[in-house]
């Protein structure tokens, strides 16, 4: 039998092979300051990569993604990141080079920053674990009552928890996952401190 890896992330670091000395010294910065990193050169002989991967990415809380013009986006760093919105993960974008580097359109809706303010990155990373503010939890509330979907059918709609992370990131100004969200709709719900969702026709 293949192992495989066996412990939660914090943060999944994806980046081309060109990269793979930088996504390690990105790595060692994030677990330097308590956030468990993992990126594919930390993969360990006789694991099976890919399923090593996948868990890490399925199991982390954020994924970063180094982009360098020098090291085109390979198709596998976009599916990771496609994969890690999907799960309603944050996603942060690294800039290995110039301000100037262009992006992929597909990529326009995420955070940019350059390499040089990783420390940002951690402190929003962060930030998406601390408790919602009474402030915050009444955007989640409005949002939750104008998206017009109960808790349990936001766990069994991807596309609907991706509007409510959306719309939450976007008022809220923080990065929290779809699955924190929807965490946190559902002990607000047991508390009754949710408002009342309208009947659908």
């Amino acid at each position: 039998m293949t192992a495989t890896a066996s412990k939660i992330y914090d943060v999944f670091v994806s980046h081309a092979a060109a990269d793979n000395h930088l996504a390690t010294e990105i790595a060692d910065s994030l677990d330097s300051v308590g956030l468990k990193a993992f990126h594919e050169g930390a993969v360990e002989p006789g694991m099976d990569i890919a399923e090593t991967i996948w868990q890490a990415l399925a199991e982390s809380r954020a994924l970063i993604a180094i982009i360098s013009p020098e090291a085109p986006m390979r198709a596998m760093g976009m599916v990771e990141i496609g994969a890690a919105a999907a799960w309603n993960k944050p996603v942060f974008l690294l800039i290995n080079g110039p301000s100037s580097t262009k992006l992929p359109t597909a990529l326009s809706m995420y955070p940019v920053y350059p390499l040089g303010r990783l420390e940002e990155v951690v402190r929003a990373i962060r930030t998406g674990f601390e408790p919602l503010t009474d402030n915050e939890r009444d955007i989640l509330a409005d949002i939750y009552l104008h998206l017009n979907t109960p808790t349990d059918q936001l766990s069994q709609s991807p596309k609907a928890l991706r509007e409510l992370t959306r719309n939450f990131s976007k008022h809220a100004d923080k990065q929290y996952s779809g699955e924190r969200l929807l965490t946190e709709l559902i002990r607000m719900r047991k508390k009754g401190q949710l408002p009342r969702l309208r009947r659908r026709a």
